[in-house]
């Protein structure tokens, strides 16, 4: 891929999909974060908790725009490496398993926060990655040179990472694209009605239980989950700004308008109440359907370059 060297962190043993993929440039091309104006790109793919099919190699689209000889987007000189964090899955009932006969290290079954606890500790395992290495995932995540960034329930996740007692406050930017933000919000409104959804459909059956397969039925356990429902003016406690950027393509099928709404919303009142250390951006102006934007790449490759261009102007 475009000269990156591949290899795989593996963070836990319960299931082989605790891994995170791992991208790097060449030795030669690596600098050290201290002296460097480059980026390491963390990912955390969508997938609705429990698609198999959809996994950290969803990631590579993008990728491989961002470092086309003939790319639009952002210098090669300002990438510093990409990683795609795995975690435990949800059952899904299109693929069905059967606990007593599935080696546990196959099985999907998992619950909420077992997601987000495995994102927090890939996210952990990259930063101890090569830390004393000029260059390392671990050199660049100490120096606050990385950008975290998610697509569908992977926006979800990515974002509480900044979430509750063990929100990191040091993480200096999110960002989410065709996100799912607020669990109730997405299940009551149910889709889209220009794709079939609304409330009372078929498709909003299929969004609740897609809800009550990763978090189970408790509504309020939903509200505490959601990055739509947080108050993100603990991020006032942060010792520089933050950069929260939401994107959203009005072709999306699957996750309705209203999900940028609600956390658009929820940021900008985090805004207001952080005292100059969280910022936001939202765009809407994204084509292609939900799932286009992550296979086609070029979206994700656009707005990680605008991330890359705000995050320039609160240098």
């Amino acid at each position: 891929m475009a000269g990156l060297e591949h290899r795989q962190i593996r963070y836990a043993v319960e299931s082989e999909l605790q891994i995170v993929d791992v991208w790097e440039l060449p030795k030669s091309e690596r600098t050290a974060a201290a002296t460097s104006d480059r980026y390491w790109f963390i990912y955390v793919h969508g997938g609705a908790w429990r698609d198999p099919r959809c996994l950290t190699d969803t990631a590579v689209p993008a990728i491989n725009r961002l470092l086309a000889e003939d790319s639009p987007y952002m210098s090669r000189r300002r990438i510093a490496g990409f990683a795609s964090i795995g975690y435990r899955l949800s059952p899904h009932p299109e693929f069905p398993q059967d606990p007593k006969t599935t080696p546990l290290e196959k099985l999907r079954a998992a619950k909420h926060p077992d997601h987000i606890d495995d994102v927090r500790t890939g996210l952990a395992a990259l930063a101890r990655e090569g830390l004393s290495a000029a260059g390392s995932p671990a050199d660049y995540i100490a120096h606050d040179r990385y950008i975290v960034y998610g697509h569908s329930c992977g926006a979800f996740l990515a974002f509480q990472l900044w979430m509750g007692n063990l929100g990191d406050k040091t993480l200096p930017c999110v960002v989410g694209l065709e996100g799912i933000y607020d669990l109730r919000g997405l299940v009551e409104r149910g889709g889209n009605p220009a794709h079939g959804g609304g409330p009372r459909t078929g498709f909003a059956s299929a969004l609740e239980a897609i809800a009550e397969g990763a978090f189970g039925r408790d509504r309020g356990l939903w509200d505490t989950a959601s990055p739509g429902q947080y108050d993100f003016s603990t991020l006032a406690e942060a010792t520089k700004p933050r950069l929260a950027l939401v994107a959203y393509s009005d072709e999306d099928e699957l996750v309705d308008g209203g999900e940028m709404d609600t956390m658009e919303k929820t940021l900008q009142q985090g805004v207001a109440k952080s005292n100059g250390q969280l910022r936001y951006v939202g765009l809407r102006d994204l084509h292609g359907r939900h799932d286009e934007v992550h296979e086609d790449g070029r979206e994700v490759a656009r707005v990680l370059t605008e991330a890359v261009r705000q995050l320039d102007r609160l240098s």
